[in-house]
């Protein structure tokens, strides 16, 4: 998540807050339970569980490990459930604090275990057309998303049902991955350090001692989801990582954003070498401003929000802004790399990968709209602002 205030005088974040006890049910059928975590900038994630006649579905379950865990299960009690009336689960994307209890969830009972078709972690990659993972494929570590839809010049103003090459033109089942593993030479030239010592001890130890998700269902845009008694539809919304889904009711107007769009933090868009995720992130922002009669956005962290195309609106002024100040950053520097032009929009306290990559993210669009221009000298993407014509 992207925050660029400095911490003396920024706001306090409702993203942020520790998770509440409290069970509430937030549109007719779905109740919002909140699941601690320990990701940089957040304090919770909302695991939502949809209800039915043959009890329940939830959406993100939350981060692997023993704290969340038993807030699952208690959360679950509160409501007058327990996971053996968990019959699916759902996860909006490959971020461990969203399908980090999804494996066990469908170990224990059984529950069939939703993704998008290019959903994988480090241990799961996203398959094949009509192919099995291989023993090797299963193996293959730091591997985060698939293949990223590169171009959604199509503004829809109505909800795609059908798996529509015009909404979403690269939803497809070809897989490269998106993420740099610690060590490794990023796709703009330099090498990913990793984050803190401490924090990648946490990360090492999550991999060897939790298992990741197999998914028994991969969906692709528009396909049809029945929760809560209702026919829902997986939307395609590639940019936060290529696999990302919403989940849409057009019977009540509700969205399950998931991290595509949040109350008040901004998502992070990872750059991705010979993509422009910027561009997928932006044009499926307006695919959910678009939907018709949309009323409630039920995000996975922060509270619920009546306003969609409002929030839509101000998290694209955010990257409009972002690339003013890397164009004036590019103005002051001159010919500059991700990472010196990345010190020049990010606080200090923020300087990485994480932050080079949403860097990135945003040249590389500016070099496809011909706002910059980029080459490489010695294996290290350089930049610089297009001259005015």
């Amino acid at each position: 998540m992207t925050e660029t205030q400095p911490k003396a005088t920024r706001p306090p974040k409702q993203e942020q807050q520790p998770a509440s006890p409290e069970v509430t049910e937030v549109a007719p059928g779905v109740l919002r339970m909140q699941l601690p975590i320990w990701m940089p900038g957040l304090g919770h994630v909302n695991m939502y569980a949809l209800v039915d006649d043959k009890g329940l579905t939830v959406v993100d379950p939350g981060l692997p490990g023993p704290q969340s865990w038993k807030a699952l299960k208690t959360r679950l009690k509160t409501a007058g459930y327990g996971l053996k009336n968990i019959h699916t689960v759902l996860v909006t994307h490959s971020h461990p604090d969203h399908f980090g209890g999804a494996g066990r969830i469908a170990r224990e009972t059984g529950a069939e275990l939703i993704t998008h078709h290019a959903f994988s972690t480090w241990t799961v990659k996203g398959p094949a057309p009509h192919t099995a993972l291989t023993e090797g494929e299963a193996r293959r570590a730091e591997v985060e998303a698939a293949a990223l839809a590169q171009s959604l010049d199509v503004e829809p103003d109505e909800l795609p049902t059908i798996n529509d090459p015009e909404v979403v033109p690269d939803d497809t089942d070809e897989t490269e991955p998106t993420a740099t593993p610690w060590g490794a030479i990023t796709p703009w030239g330099t090498r990913n350090e990793g984050p803190p010592r401490r924090r990648r001890m946490m990360i090492k130890a999550m991999r060897m001692l939790f298992t990741p998700p197999e998914p028994t269902r991969r969906v692709h845009h528009g396909t049809r989801v029945r929760m809560a008694g209702r026919e829902w539809f997986a939307v395609h919304t590639p940019g936060h990582t290529v696999d990302h889904i919403c989940a849409w009711d057009p019977e009540t107007g509700t969205l399950l954003t998931g991290d595509h769009v949040l109350p008040s933090i901004t998502p992070h868009v990872s750059g991705v070498r010979h993509a422009d995720s910027l561009k997928s992130y932006l044009a499926t922002l307006d695919l959910v401003a678009r939907l018709d009669g949309v009323k409630l956005g039920l995000p996975a962290h922060g509270n619920p929000f009546t306003d969609v195309p409002g929030r839509v609106k101000a998290i694209q002024e955010h990257h409009v802004e972002r690339m003013e100040m890397l164009r004036a950053a590019g103005i002051a520097l001159g010919p500059a790399t991700v990472p010196e032009l990345s010190h020049e929009v990010f606080p200090k306290r923020h300087w990485g990968t994480m932050a080079e990559s949403e860097t990135f993210a945003h040249l590389e669009h500016m070099v496809n709209t011909g706002v910059a221009e980029r080459w490489e000298e010695g294996g290290v993407l350089h930049y610089r602002v297009a001259e005015a014509s």
